[in-house]
């Protein structure tokens, strides 16, 4: 069986249905991200986001390593004033449990972009030195200076700004398999 059929398997198994497979190497790394992540983001400063990133030139970098990706589009109807937590956290841990089965099915450089900013523990420590959960944690894509807009759109898929509350927004995890 081809090995994407496999992992489309695992995810469409798991009831990740909306995702498409990319090139790595297409994804757009911008500046401009990090800098709206230092000023305009409440979780700048904690373990999986900038200043505890790479740069913005090594995670270009980083990026180009890879062969083949995956872009995971979740939707969840919500209120910008209680965000669904409790979804995202299960989402996260649905999300780190494939990338860890890719992983075991030999895909030894299988890493995450969480569909969020680390949320794990009710209290960060704030720092990767201190992060209660090394092994889990994973950065957003933002916070590797990912142009999530344009990546997705560059790729066929639909992603608008939240304009309107409530509203259905798009939360994006990317998974990176070789």
């Amino acid at each position: 069986m081809n090995e994407k059929i496999k992992i489309d398997n695992i995810l469409k198994t798991n009831g990740f249905l909306d995702f498409k497979w990319i090139n790595p190497k297409e994804i757009v790394v911008s500046q401009w991200v990090r800098v709206k992540c230092e000023f305009g983001c409440s979780d700048y400063g904690l373990g999986t986001c900038p200043p505890n990133t790479p740069s913005v030139q090594e995670c270009r970098d980083f990026f180009n390593e890879y062969e083949n990706g995956i872009i995971i589009r979740l939707t969840k109807s919500a209120d910008k004033n209680n965000y669904p937590t409790g979804w995202s956290k299960e989402i996260t841990n649905k999300l780190l449990d494939i990338e860890r089965l890719i992983f075991l099915k030999g895909y030894q450089k299988a890493f995450l972009f969480n569909q969020t900013c680390c949320s794990l523990c009710n209290d960060c420590t704030g720092n990767r030195i201190d992060c209660k959960d090394k092994r889990r944690s994973r950065p957003s894509p933002e916070s590797f200076a990912v142009d999530v807009y344009q990546t997705v759109r560059n790729n066929g898929m639909e992603i608008n700004v939240v304009s309107e509350n409530p509203s259905e927004m798009n939360r994006i995890a990317i998974l990176l398999t070789n």
